[in-house]
């Protein structure tokens, strides 16, 4: 009956794991860990860049409507340009849509909408600056754009890059045609038209011409 007793004991002990084959279990998952997680961080942001790029497709859709609507483009620059879609109507105001005016990318506590309820971002065009969004929109005062449709060589809008990068190494831009195309931080760098440790810059001192005509405010 001891006997007995002791056997199971043992066979329970050998059952369970040791304190060594733990430890071993835990060292291979933080292993795993250190190599997933760089993957992990770039399938986000480049989730985050596509999300980007659809809101820019809708965008446009905005934009085709407004000129369909007002027969003329918006006339404001900056964040102004993009917001007209959504204050005269050519865009529902709809807290989605006016979630599309800004990037995925950039957290809405950082901006000014912050303490505003989604369907009082875009309505007044005259307290809108650059601190409403993390996109930057034409400059039509310095940039007037002659022609909607156009054959895609004028930007509309693009990331803004305020503070940094939207996204870790790539910039949207929408352009006149309806379509996104990308400028990639390591290119650019390649190129030698920024430093190593510098971004990409939007606005009238941007090392890109095309991103030149683009205002943050």
């Amino acid at each position: 009956m001891i006997k007995a007793h002791v056997r199971r004991s043992a066979a329970a002990l050998r059952r369970g794991f040791t304190l060594i084959e733990i430890l071993a279990v835990m060292a291979i998952i933080l292993i795993l860990t250190w190599f997933l997680l760089p993957n992990i961080v770039d399938a986000y942001d480049m989730a985050e860049v596509r999300s980007c790029s659809t809101n820019m497709g809708q965008i446009y859709a905005g934009m085709v409507h407004y000129k369909a609507k007002y027969e003329h483009i918006p006339e404001s620059s900056g964040v102004g340009f993009f917001a007209e879609l959504m204050s005269r109507g050519a865009m529902s105001n709809t807290t989605t849509n006016a979630r599309r005016l800004t990037c995925p990318a950039v957290d809405t506590g950082s901006l000014s909408i912050r303490d505003l309820d989604p369907g009082e971002w875009w309505m007044d065009l005259d307290e809108l600056d650059g601190t409403w969004s993390s996109y930057a929109g034409r400059d039509i005062d310095r940039f007037p754009l002659r022609k909607f449709l156009g054959d895609g060589k004028e930007p509309l809008m693009a990331d803004d890059n305020d503070g940094g990068m939207n996204h870790a190494t790539t910039t949207n831009v929408l352009y006149s045609d309806g379509s996104v195309r990308t400028f990639e931080l390591f290119k650019l760098r390649e190129d030698g038209l920024i430093g190593e440790q510098e971004d990409l810059l939007v606005g009238p001192d941007s090392p890109v011409d095309d991103l030149r005509k683009l205002s943050l405010d």
